[in-house]
């Protein structure tokens, strides 16, 4: 992505304010989701020498609420503050003008957390992409506590004892949502038409 950023198209895209946040998105997502499973393959490994998973081992360690938590929650405030306070100064808040009925953005995009929503309208009738989708998300989400009935890795994680339950989430997350929201912010321009990383969002473009 840095030797990307030479590029002019892809660099004026990527660093709109409103899109600093999917940038950050991409690398936290990518980050948590290696350290969950490195943490699980680790766990796989010591249990297969004989060993407690590292939770178990540190599950009866104490931290007083003060001093040990309540400094560590006032250090982090100060430097997310901080992170904030520079963060409005230099990236300014894409505020447009006053809503015009007569004249429409374009591309006219949805909030972030609907971009997935409004990427499956491009495939589906509305119904099925506004209706039917979400509300099988709605319903798989509140069926999961009936569905996964796997007692194992109770209290920490696991790859090996639980691959179904991973690799289910691992697709519904990543890549029919997350990998959804990248493609509609970063590669949907005018007209909601498909461009390349490095192509010019031509308005006239009508291919895509």
């Amino acid at each position: 992505m840095g030797v990307s950023l030479f590029d002019p198209y892809f660099r004026i895209i990527v660093t709109k304010p409103d899109n600093v946040p999917i940038v950050s998105l991409i690398f936290l997502v990518g980050f948590f989701t290696w350290l969950a499973l490195h943490q699980g393959f680790e766990n796989d490994r010591r249990i297969a020498e004989g060993k407690l998973p590292a939770e178990k081992d540190t599950s009866n360690d104490k931290v007083w609420v003060w001093p040990d938590l309540v400094y560590t929650e006032l250090i982090s405030m100060v430097i997310f503050g901080a992170v904030l306070i520079v963060w409005s100064v230099y990236l300014k808040a894409p505020l447009e003008e006053p809503a015009n009925p007569t004249m429409a953005p374009n591309p006219s995009k949805a909030p972030w957390y609907f971009l997935g929503l409004q990427e499956m309208l491009v495939y589906y009738d509305p119904w099925i992409a506004g209706v039917l989708l979400p509300g099988l998300i709605i319903i798989g989400l509140m069926a999961t506590p009936f569905l996964d009935i796997n007692p194992k890795a109770n209290g920490y994680s696991t790859f090996k004892d639980r691959k179904y339950e991973i690799t289910v989430f691992l697709f519904g997350f990543v890549i029919l949502w997350i990998l959804l929201i990248i493609l509609g912010t970063f590669l949907r321009g005018p007209n909601w038409n498909f461009f390349g990383p490095y192509k010019y969002w031509d308005v006239q473009t009508t291919s895509t």
